[in-house]
């Protein structure tokens, strides 16, 4: 099995579970203090689908698949400097959160799945962030 799979069939578990992304935002809000700021504006509701979007298109960029590249390259304009401008530093408490959000919802949480998440995560991060100083 691939990353991909290890790492659907985890964040599968964690959505039947637990509400994993209202977990994150806890954590993630909280563990910076430039964050919770970011959001001040923000309707969570929608926020939380887009964040379901997001890791699914994480997931499908793992796999070299063009829709994935195609709506991480929307993220990675929308969050670059020249609009929102989510500094590059700022990924790793997204990370952080989210993988401490995992190990706390999925009930087979093991440093095996850790691992898949952790390189399915890195990759669109990277990408993300290689974008931050592109013109609009």
């Amino acid at each position: 099995m691939k990353d991909s799979d290890f790492v659907k069939l985890s964040f599968g578990r964690c959505l039947n579970q637990t509400d994993i992304i209202g977990r994150f935002y806890q954590i993630f809000l909280d563990s910076h203090p430039d964050i919770r700021p970011m959001f001040a504006n923000t309707n969570f509701e929608v926020q939380k689908g887009l964040l379901r979007q997001g890791i699914n298109l994480a997931l499908m960029f793992a796999d070299d698949n063009p829709v994935g590249k195609s709506g991480l390259a929307r993220i990675r304009e929308s969050h670059g400097k020249k609009n929102l401008n989510i500094r590059p530093e700022l990924y790793s408490y997204w990370k952080r959160s989210f993988m401490q959000a995992i190990s706390e919802c999925d009930n087979e949480y093991s440093p095996e799945i850790r691992a898949h998440w952790d390189r399915i995560l890195q990759k669109a991060i990277d990408y993300i962030i290689s974008g931050y100083d592109e013109q609009a």
